[in-house]
């Protein structure tokens, strides 16, 4: 539905102050601010046909109105235009990343805190995948009878441990030329590579292996078969309540449901990761869990290039400074980006 020049202007008005003081705008102000020359009645009647039009509501028995997601979303498409990150914020986001060790989930802490203190915002930073990252090494260690422990180690220091039960004893030198031979033929391969030929080799020769070979391919396959654990590092959480919208505890709580429903939160962060580039979905689009006010997350991909690749965003109130958010959540992809290029 098209909007009139003057509709596009008052309407912006309203969201633009809608972001600052987060209180219900009016016709007075918006006539102030817009600096529209229309009589208090012609301003009554536009916000009246913008409201009939879906871009905003008037909540209770308020004379403001508010934005609807709808109406930020044209925002966002026709209006906004990011601004640049101040020299202060990058260097803050990049000493601090600068700072952390080479371990990659040290570092995806630490851009969840810098980013959430230069955003002022709830801020999140997803693992890659394990598929996605290079096998470094394997070793296995007897813990008991029948019972093997496995340590996976991937690039940036990723470590994962299985225990897996095994039907018959295993000398120490039979695991330590396991692992032998396993990182001879898998290192430097992503896990979903290496799990694929490990399959098909066991698969299409299994049989005609070497008795111990083929043992190593079992145990690595059930080491990978384990599941993908994927960490999500939240920084910033005290900020939700920073703002009027989710000052009540029930909204506090359906908001942080988020972060314990996590298969729902990881399917929005991929979604990320298949577009390419940075997504701002409002919760009236993720089709997951409901909440009395609305929220936005805003979210960017790093990695990749043949790398890891994961996500970096902030959620927060549909009114964020989107202007300024933005460009925080870029720096800190691109900044992730060139570490995990450089490191690993």
């Amino acid at each position: 539905m098209q909007l009139t020049s003057r509709e596009k202007k008052v309407l912006t008005t309203i969201i633009e102050q809608y972001i600052l003081n987060a209180h219900p705008v009016g016709s007075r102000i918006v006539a102030r601010e817009s600096a529209l020359a229309l009589s208090p009645a012609s301003m009554r009647n536009t916000m009246a046909d913008l409201t009939d039009k879906g871009y905003l509501e008037q909540p209770h028995t308020s004379a403001g109105r508010v934005p609807t997601p709808r109406a930020f979303r044209h925002y966002l498409a026709t209006v906004l235009a990011p601004g640049d990150l101040s020299d202060e914020a990058r260097q803050t986001i990049r000493k601090s990343l600068d700072e952390t060790g080479m371990e990659l989930p040290d570092m995806l802490r630490q851009a969840s805190q810098a980013l959430s203190s230069c955003a002022k915002q709830v801020a999140m930073t997803l693992a890659p995948s394990g598929h996605d990252v290079r096998w470094r090494s394997i070793d296995f260690v007897s813990v008991r009878t029948g019972l093997i422990m496995a340590v996976l180690v991937l690039d940036g220091g990723v470590v994962q441990n299985r225990m897996l039960p095994v039907a018959e004893d295993f000398s120490r030198d039979d695991l330590i030329r396991f692992g032998n031979y396993l990182n001879h033929h898998f290192v430097g391969q992503t896990l979903s590579g290496a799990r694929a030929q490990i399959l098909r080799e066991l698969d299409g020769a299994g049989k005609r292996l070497d008795r111990l070979y083929r043992h190593a391919l079992t145990l690595a396959s059930a080491t990978m078969d384990s599941g993908d654990e994927r960490d999500l590092f939240v920084g910033g959480a005290g900020h939700l309540l920073d703002h009027p919208e989710f000052t009540e505890a029930g909204t506090v709580r359906e908001l942080l449901d988020l972060f314990d429903e996590r298969s729902r939160l990881l399917e929005l962060l991929d979604r990320t990761i298949e577009a390419g580039e940075m997504k701002i979905t409002f919760s009236n689009e993720t089709g997951g869990v409901h909440s009395p006010s609305e929220y936005s997350v805003i979210s960017s991909p790093y990695g990749g290039d043949g790398g890891p690749r994961g996500v970096v965003g902030v959620i927060g109130p549909l009114r964020m400074d989107y202007a300024k958010v933005v460009p925080a959540v870029d720096f800190t992809a691109q900044v992730l980006t060139e570490l995990i290029r450089n490191r690993y």
